[in-house]
C-alpha cells in the first residue's frame, strides 16, 4: 500500500464521518396511535438543531385519502399546513399542526411531511388511523331506566406534593400536559347479575400502563381482551352487588380528546348495555427548557 494512498485514505474518511452526522432534522414524531372521528389531534413534530447558525425554512403538512390518493385536507381542516420555521443553534422546536377528525370521513388516510430548506427536502410519512365515534348521534349523558345499576368512571391526575402522592378530579374540559399520570376509576353499583361484562375505551391521546396498575378493587373479573383502546372484563357468578377497577394512563400526545363512556352488560338490567357519561380532555404540550 502507497504512501500516497494512505495520506488520501486519512483525508477522506473526516469527510465521510462528517457527512454521515446529521445537524438537522426530527428529533421526534408525537402522532397518536389512532384517533376517533371528533377528535382534535395536533400533530406534533420536534426538529433538532446541532450546527452553528439557524437552520430555517419551511414544513408542509398534507393529509392525503391513501385508495385515491388525493388530498384531504379540507375535510380535517388543515388550515395551518405550510409554516415557517427557525430552529437555533443547538435548539429544539416544536411545530404542531392542529386538525379536526370529521364524523362523516372514516377513509384510509396518511398523513405527508416535507421540511424545505433551500434546495434539500426532508421527508416523512404515516399511518392516519381513524376509530368511528358511535355516540355522534347520543346525548353526552345518557337516559337511564331508573331501575338499572349505576355507573360512575372518573378521571384524576396524580402528582406528589410534599412527597406524597394525590389525586385531582379532572372536571369536562379539563386541561393536562403530556407527560402527566391519570388514574381512571370505574364504578358499577346496584347489580344483582350473575354476569356482568366491562367495555371500557380510554381517550386516543393517552396509553394505557395495564400490567402496572389495572386493579380489580371488589376481586374477581377476568380480563377477556386487551388491544391499544379497548378493555374488555367479565365477572360471572358474582353476590357483589359493587364493582369497582381502575388503571392509570400517561397523557401522550397534544390535542382535544373525546373521553369515551364506560359500557356495561348486565343480565337483570331492563336496557342490554348501559353506559356512563362521555366528555373530552385537552392535553398540551409540556415546554421544557
Amino acid at each position: 500500500m502507497s504512501m500516497k494512498f494512505l495520506i488520501s485514505l486519512l483525508l477522506i474518511v473526516p469527510l465521510l464521518a462528517s457527512a454521515q452526522q446529521k445537524t438537522t432534522g426530527i428529533h421526534q414524531l408525537n402522532i397518536p396511535l389512532f384517533v376517533r372521528q371528533g377528535d382534535q389531534p395536533s400533530l406534533g413534530f420536534q426538529l433538532f438543531n446541532t450546527s452553528k447558525k439557524d437552520w430555517t425554512g419551511t414544513v408542509h403538512l398534507q393529509l392525503i385519502d391513501s385508495l385515491q390518493r388525493h388530498p384531504v385536507d379540507g375535510w380535517f381542516f388543515n388550515q395551518q399546513g405550510n409554516q415557517y420555521f427557525t430552529v437555533e443553534p443547538n435548539k429544539k422546536e416544536w411545530i404542531e399542526f392542529p386538525i379536526h377528525i370529521p364524523f362523516e370521513f372514516s377513509k384510509p388516510t396518511v398523513w405527508e411531511l416535507r421540511i424545505k430548506t433551500g434546495a434539500d427536502t426532508l421527508y416523512k410519512s404515516g399511518a392516519l388511523r381513524i376509530t368511528p365515534w358511535e355516540y355522534a348521534a347520543e346525548a353526552a349523558t345518557p337516559d337511564l331506566d331508573p331501575a338499572s345499576p349505576v355507573i360512575t368512571k372518573k378521571i384524576y391526575r396524580r402528582f406528589t406534593k410534599n412527597e406524597q402522592v394525590k389525586l385531582e378530579l379532572l372536571a369536562e374540559n379539563a386541561t393536562v400536559l403530556t407527560g402527566d399520570t391519570l388514574q381512571v376509576e370505574i364504578e358499577l353499583t346496584g347489580s344483582t347479575s350473575n354476569k356482568v361484562i366491562l367495555y371500557e375505551q380510554w381517550p386516543a391521546g393517552t396509553q394505557p400502563n395495564m400490567a402496572r396498575s389495572l386493579s380489580t378493587h371488589t376481586g374477581g373479573g377476568r380480563v377477556l381482551q386487551l388491544t391499544d383502546k379497548e378493555l374488555k372484563m367479565e365477572w360471572v357468578k358474582t353476590n357483589q352487588s359493587q364493582l369497582k377497577i381502575s388503571y392509570q394512563l400517561l397523557a401522550t400526545y397534544s390535542g382535544r380528546f373525546q373521553i369515551p363512556p364506560v359500557k356495561f352488560s348486565t343480565s337483570d338490567s331492563t336496557q342490554p348495555t348501559i353506559r356512563s357519561s362521555y366528555s373530552s380532555l385537552i392535553i398540551e404540550q409540556r415546554k421544557h427548557p
